[in-house]
């Protein structure tokens, strides 16, 4: 049934994305805080967490049902094919000495009335209870801490989108200038001052770029499709990233980071952990509950009821109580479960603490590192493009050969490539850092 019931909320979930996204449409992203807000409301996983916590709000109430007594009302009737036969002295019946069997009752017999049961002291219902209010605090966690990891996604997805665009710009660039070295080159070899390898090397020289931005593109467009993936947008719906990455030395951000949501998970398996202990520990307890009968009967010697003056009235009001002696070594066992569960659901809570300190320490590591590296970067790829422009001056000049012109395009190239590298680096762990605000 519960298969039955997630299918089904799944196919739901599917059916509003599409009903969100008409055909044909466009998502502009303008920021990563609102690649943020996007994933949360329209993520699948983070709507099936929602309706999960709505479940176990409701599996709360159930628990909590004990607390109300439960009434019911109800009517029997009954043909005595047989009545019963009493023995009673014959001194009663002017026979003295004999026993004479009487019988006392209706062929028919009808009841009619409400009844009421109520606990009024259980303590595995008062635990049960504890327990589903803590699987809604458990619930509740993991629905936070799905939504830390799916805006980490998110954020990283979009930056990566960012990233590519900001890769095709600059092979682009690459590109325009490769065509600018073959046209010159042409020239050059028109001219006679230059041989047929030049013109070659120049046409491999502007293959190569033209590669790296086919590869390029391809990378932009898997980007893309993760970015719709963590969004759950519809293939057909095409997603657009505004933002450009600025050739600019990065600055670190004034970043706060809250406690890490995966700690609070362990936390609430622990607590819930305690109560499950303690409801098996409950059914070593007595239990006391009332139960009350309010109705009336009536015997009839016909199979037609009456609703005159012969219904007599029938109520009765009970306590009982119960105190289990021996119940095998079931509970027990059970109970020695729960003690294993909850020292292990403890043991989790103290591990994510201190993997907690550990990972929030290295992060901010990680961030500053990220950030140092991705200017130095930068640094030196402003000057591998004034060594370029210097370079495509003499060889306009006729001061140095294409070879020479090359191997400086070259070594730009490759500086470009790890700016790109670090410039991706630091948005990851910049994404993790923003996960936490």
């Amino acid at each position: 049934m519960d298969k039955v019931m997630n299918r089904q909320s799944l196919i739901f979930l599917f059916l509003s994305c599409l009903s969100a996204f008409p055909g044909n449409a466009q998502i502009i992203l303008h920021s990563a805080d609102e690649t943020k807000d996007f994933a949360l409301k329209y993520n699948a996983g983070n709507k099936v967490q929602q309706l999960k916590t709505t479940q176990t709000k409701q599996n709360k109430r159930t628990a909590n049902a004990f607390l109300f007594p439960n009434i019911s009302a109800g009517a029997s009737g009954q043909y005595n094919i047989h009545v019963q036969e009493t023995p009673v002295p014959g001194e009663l019946m002017g026979k003295p000495g004999e026993t004479v069997f009487l019988k006392f009752g209706k062929d028919y017999n009808y009841t009619a009335g409400i009844n009421v049961n109520y606990n009024l002291l259980n303590w595995t219902s008062v635990f049960e209870s504890k327990t589903a209010s803590a699987q809604v605090n458990l619930q509740e966690s993991s629905e936070s801490y799905y939504a830390q990891q799916l805006k980490q996604q998110a954020v990283q997805a979009y930056y990566a989108v960012v990233v590519s665009q900001q890769a095709i710009d600059i092979w682009k660039q690459n590109l325009a200038v490769a065509d600018s070295i073959k046209d010159l080159t042409n020239k050059k070899f028109s001219e006679g001052l230059v041989d047929l390898l030049s013109v070659n090397q120049a046409e491999i020289n502007r293959k190569d770029v033209q590669q790296q931005l086919d590869r390029a593109q391809l990378y932009l467009d898997q980007c893309q499709v993760q970015l719709k993936s963590v969004l759950s947008i519809p293939d057909s719906v095409s997603v657009s990233v505004i933002e450009k990455q600025a050739f600019a030395p990065v600055e670190a951000d004034q970043l706060s980071l809250l406690p890490d949501k995966e700690a609070g998970v362990y936390k609430n398996q622990a607590s819930v952990s305690d109560y499950q202990m303690k409801a098996a520990r409950s059914a070593f307890l007595p239990q006391i509950s009332l139960k009350g009968y309010f109705g009336s009967y009536h015997y009839s010697d016909n199979i037609d009821p009456s609703f005159g003056s012969n219904w007599k009235p029938l109520s009765y009001v009970g306590l009982s109580v119960s105190v289990p002696i021996f119940t095998g070594f079931a509970n027990k066992s059970k109970y020695n479960a729960s003690k294993i569960e909850k020292q292990m659901a403890l043991n989790n809570y103290q591990e994510a603490i201190r993997n907690s300190q550990i990972n929030d320490s290295q992060l901010w590591r990680r961030y500053y590192s990220a950030l140092r590296v991705a200017n130095i970067t930068l640094e030196k790829l402003k000057l591998s493009e004034q060594n370029m422009a210097l370079a495509l001056r003499k060889y306009e000049e006729g001061l140095t050969g294409l070879s020479d012109y090359l191997n400086t395009f070259d070594a730009n190239l490759s500086i470009q490539n790890q700016y790109l590298t670090d410039a991706s680096q630091f948005r990851v762990v910049q994404a993790e850092m923003e996960a936490r605000r």
